[in-house]
């Protein structure tokens, strides 16, 4: 079987959820191919790049990321297509059908690529935008049937918003599946226009074999907090350094090191001198994922403070979350987009109000006083990952689905 994976940028360092599917697929003996809008030019790849020899399998469609450049080379590619394709191309301008996605040019520099008809069972595509593609080139027959899109985060957030709720209609009205991570955004594509028949949840996952439990213990003279996330608004990375400003006012000694870059490391950088926590908060940037697996296993605490960004941006359902909790390594998040489906609070670890950081100051202080209840947490924690977030059932289902068999992920609303 033969499975192309249609994403935005690779290999993205944090998007370890679809690197977790495609090794996944290939480790089930399936044929995998990548295509890609562009590629991310890290320091250091996972070693599962390496490893899987992930870039060899990719065809990078080079969409610059300059407006100018891109329409120019968008218009090249339209004056040689379209003696080979001329409907499919005129049709990469159909504004009624498409509206402002057409202005991207994104289906022109697909074009080129799927010309060469090559042949796949199934096509993955990651993220509402790429989906929209999708729509498209099935529309001209350059897909199979089988077509199936994942919605993240901002594809029904932020994207929305900028484009408009009928941004997705050409999606909606092709034959192609839509898989929510969460219930919430499930019922949002449904609010969107989407029909219920086409809309699935599957959830992301972790392999459980990677994430070996630690049992709670107990504390030492410094209580050792961690957050892990891009240095974005939505990760609420300042809301942790907040809280830690007040836990070291109340007497606590404290320790925070946050695991992530992004465009905040500055706005961070200054809130932790202003605060003067240089001695108890430290930003480790990027780490490995042998690195990341030491830290979770030194901190008491692993602090996930998410809230809906200014620009309405959410989370989905952060597997940094589900990679603490199958170490059974205690969470306090908060009630926000698709957090309450992952952690059920005082059962798989708590959650706070988003954006507070009284509310969250006082159940840190509140957790730390109860000790006893803290195994019974870790251990339930750590089976809710395994019968709902195990990377490998829900890649067995995936590829059930590819072959067309029965999609067992659960139905939305």
């Amino acid at each position: 079987m033969r499975v192309l994976f249609l994403i935005s940028s690779f290999p993205a360092l944090s998007e370890t959820f679809i690197l977790n599917q495609i090794t996944g697929f290939i480790d089930r003996g399936v044929d995998v191919e990548i295509v890609a809008w562009n590629k991310v030019n890290n320091e250091k790849n996972h070693p599962e790049i390496e490893k899987y020899s992930l870039l060899e399998k990719t065809y990078f469609l080079n969409n610059n990321s300059v407006k100018s450049q891109r329409l120019i080379g968008g218009l090249k590619i339209a004056s040689k297509s379209i003696w080979k394709a001329p409907k499919a191309t005129c049709q990469a301008f159909n504004y009624r059908k498409y509206g402002k996605m057409i202005f991207t040019v994104r289906f022109l520099y697909a074009l080129p690529y799927f010309l060469k008809r090559q042949k796949f069972d199934a096509v993955i595509c990651h993220y509402g935008p790429s989906g929209i593609i999708a729509a498209y080139l099935q529309n001209q027959k350059l897909l199979p049937e089988n077509v199936m899109t994942f919605f993240h985060g901002n594809d029904v957030t932020t994207f929305v918003k900028k484009h408009g709720s009928n941004v997705y209609d050409s999606l909606f009205a092709a034959d192609i599946m839509l898989l929510p991570v969460s219930h919430q955004f499930a019922r949002l594509l449904k609010a969107y226009g989407a029909n219920s028949e086409q809309i699935q949840v599957h959830r992301m996952g972790i392999d459980l074999d990677k994430f070996h439990p630690v049992k709670p213990s107990g504390l030492g003279e410094t209580v050792n907090f961690l957050s892990i996330g891009r240095l974005t608004e939505k990760k609420g990375m300042d809301v942790a350094i907040k809280t830690m400003y007040e836990l070291k006012k109340r007497g606590l000694r404290i320790s925070l090191e946050i695991i992530g870059e992004g465009a905040l490391r500055n706005d961070l950088e200054a809130l932790i001198i202003n605060k003067n926590l240089e001695k108890e908060v430290t930003l480790l940037g990027w780490q490995s994922q042998t690195e990341v697996k030491q830290a979770i296993e030194k901190a008491d605490f692993v602090l996930q403070l998410s809230k809906t960004a200014s620009d309405g941006d959410k989370e989905g359902v952060p597997v940094a979350l589900m990679e603490t909790m199958a170490r059974g390594k205690l969470v306090i998040s908060t009630h926000h987009s698709g957090i309450p489906e992952l952690i059920t609070n005082n059962k798989h670890g708590w959650l706070v109000a988003e954006d507070s950081v009284p509310e969250t100051t006082e159940k840190i202080i509140e957790v730390i006083h109860h000790p006893e209840i803290w195994a019974q947490i870790s251990e339930q924690a750590r089976n809710k990952i395994h019968h709902e977030f195990n990377i490998k059932k829900l890649n067995d289902t995936l590829i059930a689905s590819c072959a067309g068999g029965i999609v067992h992920a659960q139905k939305n609303v």
